[in-house]
């Protein structure tokens, strides 16, 4: 039995910040305040997060910062994205002369705005969102609001302006991701019975269906060279699809009718994907994040960031939402002892052996006065950050004092060899 596309259009509302911390050979960062972090550059330094009514960005440099406003009584709509060069965010935010919602570019290092309409339509003073753009932000994709009252799936380009992706009658369409040279876009079309997913290809529409030619969900983003499809078939099973292979699985020994996946994320070649699988009804935090090869098939994200020798910090990857072009950051929801927090984690370039294999260990953990570091490298710098990504405490030694800390938990981050390692540190 299908079931209804709502179950899965709510992935999130909640997210988080990024601690302003050094992101040379970093692994695993957290914070959590609220925001949802969905983007993030190929070098890791420029982070976009949302939540309802509201954008932000990060910098190592700024830090947290607000990104421009959404028009008030009204709800924050698509997602905010970062170029691979972190030089360009794509986001819907309010233009300041008609106070309406829209697709609109902000440029980091000459902090100047770009707003870009729409097709003539609003409605609930908005005329445009951002759902999917290219790895340079000269594609952009979305939803704009008709002249006649609908919502179409769009395209925007420097060069044309919008292309309205037009639907078949009143029915609604979106479009979720495009590729690097505009000629692929991916989304949703609507139906009499349901959504689905569907591609366009140079502005002509394709349905998708799987192996036993039933239609499959929304298409949640495409590779940057417009090969693979990400998404869930109508069974909410995690998918990826090309015209060549049509519908490949990305399969759970427990899927089924109560614990659904999808896959939401893929770099440019399509070789590294990232997603969830989550038992419904239920929270999206509840669930456990995946990242798939064609090497290692699916793996559950805390156990491959196991693998290779990072401390996980207590989360659980719940919902990776979003990854780098290059497919060495990803970023998204996860779950820890103290509540909802968002992450980030920089993977090594999987076809290299940049994996940091530094151990050490911090002992007692937990801790009320003394902490002590214990590695056979020479350790050169230690920061300690509290939750919310403030430094607490710094030190060059092997031994750290942190009587002075209020108990609760905290990231050490430790120079050993060179290289950046992290743990977690209880204070009692």
């Amino acid at each position: 039995m299908k079931k209804i596309y709502s179950k899965l259009k709510s992935l999130a509302v909640l997210s988080a910040l990024i601690g302003g911390t050094s992101f040379v050979n970093a692994q695993v960062y957290v914070v959590g305040d609220g925001q949802t972090a969905y983007s993030v550059s190929d070098n890791g330094k420029v982070v976009v997060l949302n939540t309802v009514d509201n954008n932000f960005y990060w910098t190592p440099e700024k830090g947290i910062h607000l990104l421009g406003e959404i028009a008030s009584d009204t709800s924050n709509s698509g997602h905010p994205l970062v170029t691979a060069d972190g030089k360009k965010i794509a986001v819907m935010v309010a233009k300041p002369e008609t106070g309406v919602n829209q697709m609109s570019i902000y440029d980091i290092e000459s902090d100047t705005w770009k707003y870009l309409g729409g097709l003539g339509g609003v409605s609930d003073n908005e005329t445009s969102s951002v759902w999917g753009m290219s790895a340079d932000g000269k594609y952009i994709s979305g939803l704009g609001a008709t002249k006649d009252g609908s919502f179409h799936g769009i395209v925007w380009n420097e060069a044309t302006g919008f292309t309205d992706l037009k639907t078949d009658g009143e029915y609604y369409s979106r479009a979720n991701g495009i590729s690097d040279d505009g000629k692929i876009v991916v989304g949703w079309h609507d139906t009499d019975f349901d959504r689905w997913g569907v591609y366009w290809e140079n502005g002509e529409r394709h349905q998708v269906l799987d192996q036993d030619g039933y239609e499959v969900l929304e298409l949640a983003g495409v590779s940057g060279n417009g090969k693979w499809m990400i998404g869930a078939t109508g069974e909410d099973v995690a998918m990826r699809y090309s015209k060549e292979t049509g519908v490949q699985l990305i399969e759970h020994p427990k899927q089924g009718f109560y614990f659904n996946g999808a896959a939401t994320a893929i770099n440019t070649d399509g070789s590294v994907i990232v997603g969830f699988y989550r038992p419904w009804p239920g929270p999206a935090f509840m669930g456990e994040g995946f990242i798939w090869t064609e090497k290692t098939g699916r793996v559950e994200l805390n156990e491959y960031v196991k693998s290779l020798g990072y401390d996980d910090l207590g989360i659980t990857f719940a919902l990776p939402l979003g990854m780098s072009k290059d497919g060495t950051k990803i970023v998204g929801l996860g779950k820890t002892d103290e509540g909802v927090v968002s992450f980030l984690i920089s993977l090594p370039k999987l076809a290299t052996t940049e994996v940091n294999t530094v151990k050490f260990d911090i002992y007692p953990n937990p801790s009320s006065d003394v902490i002590n570091i214990e590695s056979k490298g020479k350790v050169t710098a230690s920061v300690l950050y509290n939750m919310a990504g403030q430094k607490v405490l710094d030190s060059d030694k092997k031994q750290i004092n942190i009587s002075s800390l209020p108990t609760g938990t905290y990231i050490l981050k430790t120079t050993i060899d060179g290289k950046d390692v992290t743990k977690k540190v209880m204070k009692k």
